[in-house]
Protein backbone atom coordinates (compact mmCIF):
# COMPACT_ATOMS: atom_id res chain seq x y z
CA UNK A 1 0.00 0.00 0.00
CA UNK A 2 1.39 3.15 -1.11
CA UNK A 3 1.25 6.19 2.07
CA UNK A 4 0.58 9.67 0.45
CA UNK A 5 3.26 12.32 1.49
CA UNK A 6 1.84 15.04 3.70
CA UNK A 7 0.70 18.28 2.16
CA UNK A 8 1.17 21.20 4.06
CA UNK A 9 -0.59 24.68 2.69
CA UNK A 10 -0.57 28.00 4.09
CA UNK A 11 -3.38 30.40 3.25
CA UNK A 12 -1.14 33.78 3.78
CA UNK A 13 -2.06 37.57 3.30
CA UNK A 14 -0.77 40.33 4.28
CA UNK A 15 -4.29 41.97 4.67
CA UNK A 16 -7.31 41.23 6.59
CA UNK A 17 -10.74 41.02 4.81
CA UNK A 18 -9.75 39.04 1.77
CA UNK A 19 -11.35 36.12 2.59
CA UNK A 20 -8.06 34.01 4.08
CA UNK A 21 -10.20 32.27 7.19
CA UNK A 22 -12.96 31.48 4.70
CA UNK A 23 -10.69 30.03 2.38
CA UNK A 24 -8.76 27.88 4.64
CA UNK A 25 -11.79 26.40 6.45
CA UNK A 26 -13.34 25.63 2.97
CA UNK A 27 -10.40 24.02 1.56
CA UNK A 28 -9.86 21.60 5.04
CA UNK A 29 -13.49 20.40 4.82
CA UNK A 30 -13.52 20.13 1.07
CA UNK A 31 -10.17 17.62 1.32
CA UNK A 32 -11.87 16.18 4.50
CA UNK A 33 -15.20 15.30 2.96
CA UNK A 34 -13.10 13.71 0.29
CA UNK A 35 -12.10 11.83 2.97
CA UNK A 36 -8.43 12.89 3.51
CA UNK A 37 -7.26 13.05 6.89
CA UNK A 38 -7.24 16.55 7.47
CA UNK A 39 -5.88 18.83 10.32
CA UNK A 40 -6.91 22.38 10.29
CA UNK A 41 -4.49 25.02 12.49
CA UNK A 42 -5.76 28.44 13.49
CA UNK A 43 -2.68 30.24 13.49
CA UNK A 44 -3.70 33.84 13.07
CA UNK A 45 -4.77 35.44 17.05
CA UNK A 46 -8.08 36.23 15.82
CA UNK A 47 -9.24 33.04 16.18
CA UNK A 48 -12.07 33.34 13.71
CA UNK A 49 -11.46 29.41 12.28
CA UNK A 50 -13.63 28.34 15.67
CA UNK A 51 -16.03 30.34 15.17
CA UNK A 52 -16.52 29.81 11.43
CA UNK A 53 -17.43 26.23 12.21
CA UNK A 54 -19.38 26.72 15.36
CA UNK A 55 -16.46 25.40 18.04
CA UNK A 56 -16.80 26.84 21.90
CA UNK A 57 -13.81 29.00 23.00
CA UNK A 58 -11.16 26.94 23.31
CA UNK A 59 -8.65 28.19 26.08
CA UNK A 60 -5.57 25.62 24.95
CA UNK A 61 -5.26 24.66 21.14
CA UNK A 62 -2.22 25.85 19.07
CA UNK A 63 -0.99 28.28 22.06
CA UNK A 64 -0.71 25.60 24.89
CA UNK A 65 0.65 23.12 22.69
CA UNK A 66 3.23 25.16 21.40
CA UNK A 67 4.19 26.59 24.42
CA UNK A 68 4.06 23.06 25.88
CA UNK A 69 1.43 23.51 29.11
CA UNK A 70 -0.82 21.07 26.92
CA UNK A 71 -0.43 17.73 25.10
CA UNK A 72 -1.49 17.73 21.48
CA UNK A 73 -4.84 15.55 22.32
CA UNK A 74 -5.62 18.00 24.70
CA UNK A 75 -5.27 20.69 22.66
CA UNK A 76 -7.24 19.87 19.01
CA UNK A 77 -10.73 19.48 18.80
CA UNK A 78 -10.70 15.76 17.27
CA UNK A 79 -13.22 15.26 15.00
CA UNK A 80 -15.10 18.97 14.32
CA UNK A 81 -16.12 16.70 11.03
CA UNK A 82 -15.68 13.82 9.61
CA UNK A 83 -12.25 13.30 8.70
CA UNK A 84 -11.52 16.92 10.30
CA UNK A 85 -9.54 17.96 13.18
CA UNK A 86 -9.21 21.30 13.77
CA UNK A 87 -6.17 22.75 16.15
CA UNK A 88 -7.90 26.29 17.39
CA UNK A 89 -5.59 29.60 18.26
CA UNK A 90 -6.43 29.17 22.21
CA UNK A 91 -5.53 31.96 24.65
CA UNK A 92 -2.63 34.67 24.07
CA UNK A 93 -0.94 32.90 20.78
CA UNK A 94 0.76 36.48 20.35
CA UNK A 95 2.50 35.68 23.64
CA UNK A 96 3.58 32.50 22.19
CA UNK A 97 6.10 34.59 19.63
CA UNK A 98 8.36 35.06 22.72
CA UNK A 99 9.20 31.40 23.17
CA UNK A 100 10.55 31.72 19.37
CA UNK A 101 12.84 34.06 20.01
CA UNK A 102 15.98 32.22 20.95
CA UNK A 103 19.42 32.47 20.26
CA UNK A 104 19.95 31.49 16.97
CA UNK A 105 18.62 32.77 13.79
CA UNK A 106 17.73 29.03 12.70
CA UNK A 107 16.84 27.91 15.73
CA UNK A 108 14.13 30.74 16.07
CA UNK A 109 12.58 30.19 12.93
CA UNK A 110 11.90 26.87 13.18
CA UNK A 111 10.52 26.11 16.57
CA UNK A 112 6.79 25.57 14.86
CA UNK A 113 8.28 23.12 12.39
CA UNK A 114 10.50 20.97 15.12
CA UNK A 115 6.81 20.50 17.05
CA UNK A 116 5.06 19.50 14.00
CA UNK A 117 7.42 17.06 13.34
CA UNK A 118 5.66 15.17 16.79
CA UNK A 119 2.25 14.89 14.57
CA UNK A 120 3.98 12.44 12.15
CA UNK A 121 2.29 9.47 13.96
CA UNK A 122 -1.13 11.44 13.58
CA UNK A 123 -1.48 10.82 9.73
CA UNK A 124 -2.74 13.55 8.55
CA UNK A 125 -2.63 13.85 4.87
CA UNK A 126 -3.13 17.81 4.82
CA UNK A 127 -2.38 19.99 6.90
CA UNK A 128 -4.16 23.86 5.96
CA UNK A 129 -2.51 26.76 8.36
CA UNK A 130 -4.83 30.30 8.59
CA UNK A 131 -1.68 32.43 8.84
CA UNK A 132 -2.09 35.53 11.06
CA UNK A 133 -2.19 38.74 8.41
CA UNK A 134 0.74 40.44 9.33
CA UNK A 135 4.69 39.93 9.22
CA UNK A 136 6.04 38.65 12.38
CA UNK A 137 8.28 35.78 13.54
CA UNK A 138 5.27 33.28 13.99
CA UNK A 139 4.45 33.65 9.71
CA UNK A 140 8.54 33.12 9.50
CA UNK A 141 7.80 30.14 11.38
CA UNK A 142 4.80 28.94 9.09
CA UNK A 143 6.40 29.82 6.44
CA UNK A 144 9.41 27.34 7.38
CA UNK A 145 6.88 24.59 7.92
CA UNK A 146 4.62 24.69 5.08
CA UNK A 147 5.15 23.13 1.53
CA UNK A 148 2.88 25.30 0.03
CA UNK A 149 1.64 28.83 -0.15
CA UNK A 150 -1.72 30.09 -1.57
CA UNK A 151 -2.32 33.82 -1.72
CA UNK A 152 -5.75 35.22 -1.31
CA UNK A 153 -6.34 38.51 -2.68
CA UNK A 154 -9.66 40.68 -2.11
CA UNK A 155 -10.23 42.57 -5.84
CA UNK A 156 -9.96 45.91 -4.60
CA UNK A 157 -6.83 48.27 -5.32
CA UNK A 158 -6.12 48.19 -1.75
CA UNK A 159 -4.64 44.21 -1.81
CA UNK A 160 -2.60 44.78 -4.91
CA UNK A 161 0.26 46.23 -2.30
CA UNK A 162 -0.22 43.87 0.50
CA UNK A 163 0.04 41.19 -1.84
CA UNK A 164 3.45 41.98 -3.26
CA UNK A 165 4.13 42.23 0.45
CA UNK A 166 3.54 38.65 1.27
CA UNK A 167 5.22 37.28 -1.79
CA UNK A 168 8.54 39.77 -1.03
CA UNK A 169 8.10 37.68 3.16
CA UNK A 170 7.57 34.38 1.19
CA UNK A 171 10.53 34.92 -1.10
CA UNK A 172 12.87 35.79 1.97
CA UNK A 173 11.16 32.72 3.92
CA UNK A 174 13.10 30.65 0.73
CA UNK A 175 16.49 32.79 1.64
CA UNK A 176 16.65 29.98 4.44
CA UNK A 177 14.80 27.01 2.71
CA UNK A 178 16.48 23.96 1.58
CA UNK A 179 13.83 23.91 -0.60
CA UNK A 180 11.87 26.70 -1.79
CA UNK A 181 7.92 26.94 -0.36
CA UNK A 182 6.20 26.32 -3.81
CA UNK A 183 3.29 29.33 -4.33
CA UNK A 184 0.01 27.17 -5.92
CA UNK A 185 -0.89 30.69 -7.17
CA UNK A 186 -2.73 33.51 -5.72
CA UNK A 187 -6.34 33.07 -5.24
CA UNK A 188 -8.25 36.01 -6.56
CA UNK A 189 -11.61 36.70 -4.19
CA UNK A 190 -14.79 38.86 -3.75
CA UNK A 191 -14.80 38.35 -7.82
CA UNK A 192 -18.33 40.41 -8.74
CA UNK A 193 -18.99 39.76 -12.43
CA UNK A 194 -21.06 42.98 -12.59
CA UNK A 195 -18.88 45.20 -11.93
CA UNK A 196 -15.73 46.51 -14.45
CA UNK A 197 -13.31 47.15 -11.41
CA UNK A 198 -13.45 43.26 -10.79
CA UNK A 199 -12.38 42.38 -14.34
CA UNK A 200 -9.75 44.49 -14.47
CA UNK A 201 -8.11 43.88 -11.19
CA UNK A 202 -8.36 40.29 -12.33
CA UNK A 203 -6.66 41.18 -15.51
CA UNK A 204 -3.94 42.94 -13.88
CA UNK A 205 -3.28 40.28 -11.17
CA UNK A 206 -3.02 37.79 -14.26
CA UNK A 207 -0.32 40.51 -16.06
CA UNK A 208 2.06 40.90 -12.52
CA UNK A 209 1.39 36.96 -11.30
CA UNK A 210 2.59 33.53 -13.37
CA UNK A 211 0.25 31.26 -11.46
CA UNK A 212 -3.22 32.93 -10.78
CA UNK A 213 -6.35 30.65 -9.37
CA UNK A 214 -9.76 30.22 -10.42
CA UNK A 215 -11.67 32.98 -8.94
CA UNK A 216 -13.99 33.04 -5.92
CA UNK A 217 -17.12 34.77 -6.72
CA UNK A 218 -18.43 37.27 -4.23
CA UNK A 219 -21.23 35.42 -2.66
CA UNK A 220 -23.59 35.97 0.21
CA UNK A 221 -23.74 32.41 1.37
CA UNK A 222 -20.21 32.72 2.08
CA UNK A 223 -20.77 35.69 4.17
CA UNK A 224 -24.12 34.04 5.86
CA UNK A 225 -22.05 30.84 6.39
CA UNK A 226 -20.01 31.35 9.62
CA UNK A 227 -22.52 33.17 11.26
CA UNK A 228 -24.28 29.84 11.92
CA UNK A 229 -20.59 27.78 12.68
CA UNK A 230 -21.13 26.04 8.97
CA UNK A 231 -18.56 25.65 6.15
CA UNK A 232 -20.12 26.63 3.14
CA UNK A 233 -20.99 23.17 1.68
CA UNK A 234 -22.99 22.35 4.94
CA UNK A 235 -24.65 25.61 4.90
CA UNK A 236 -25.47 26.09 1.24
CA UNK A 237 -23.95 22.83 -0.90
CA UNK A 238 -25.75 24.60 -4.08
CA UNK A 239 -24.50 27.74 -4.10
CA UNK A 240 -21.90 29.31 -6.36
CA UNK A 241 -19.50 29.58 -2.96
CA UNK A 242 -19.81 25.86 -2.63
CA UNK A 243 -19.23 25.74 -6.38
CA UNK A 244 -16.03 27.28 -6.25
CA UNK A 245 -14.31 26.09 -2.96
CA UNK A 246 -15.51 22.82 -4.64
CA UNK A 247 -13.40 23.67 -7.90
CA UNK A 248 -10.29 24.73 -6.40
CA UNK A 249 -9.58 22.54 -3.93
CA UNK A 250 -9.75 20.09 -7.29
CA UNK A 251 -7.41 22.11 -8.79
CA UNK A 252 -5.48 21.93 -5.72
CA UNK A 253 -5.35 18.20 -5.79
CA UNK A 254 -7.03 17.87 -2.28
CA UNK A 255 -9.67 15.62 -3.00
Amino acid sequence: MTTRRRRVLAISALKGGVGKTTTAVNLAAAAARAGRRTLLVDADPQGSVGTSLGLPPEARGLAAWLAKDAAFDASVVRAARESLDVLPTGERLLDVEDLFREKGREKRRTRLAKRFEALDDEGYEVVILDCPPAASLLLENIYHLADELILPAKLDFLSLPALEKTRLFAKEANAHREKPIHIDGVLPTFYDLRTAVSTELLETLRERFTKILSPIRINVALAEAPSVGKTIFEFDGSSRGAVDYALLAEDLRLV
